[in-house]
């Protein structure tokens, strides 16, 4: 993973970690006991906070690897677009209360289920530097 990749994915889940805490602090005043509103919130901001530290684990690993990979550029593409797509689409239901008439939130959870899936493939063929 290049400087510029490591710098952006970094960036990227911080700012999603961020918001992810303040929807979720947001939710449990803001919705006026709507549960099914608190429901979305909460668990987009749960699988965004766990894709964020999924994302900064993948970097943190891919600057130890002795060899270059580009899987875990992909894993991080994958988990960066499920943010997008599956929190984003919750937090824009819960938020908003508006369903984006697509399959975005599927698309997403989708995304992060194969962004799981290169990260196993990633772990296999892992090669780490000797003196770490």
């Amino acid at each position: 993973m290049g400087p510029n990749s490591v710098r952006f994915f970094i960036a990227y889940a911080a700012l999603w970690g961020a918001i992810c805490v303040a929807v979720s602090a947001y939710s449990a005043h803001g919705f006026d006991g709507d549960e099914t509103r608190m429901l979305w919130a909460e668990t987009g901001s749960f699988y965004g906070l766990v894709h964020t530290i999924g994302v900064l684990v993948l970097v943190g690993f891919s600057l130890l690897q002795q060899n270059h990979s580009k899987l875990p550029v992909i894993a991080c593409s994958c988990f960066s677009l499920g943010l997008l797509f599956f929190t984003g689409g919750l937090y824009i239901k819960a938020l908003a209360d508006i369903s984006l008439g697509g399959p975005f939130i599927p698309v997403g959870g989708s995304l992060y289920i194969l962004g799981w899936l290169i990260t196993a493939l990633y772990g296999v063929k892992f090669v780490g530097r000797e003196n770490v």
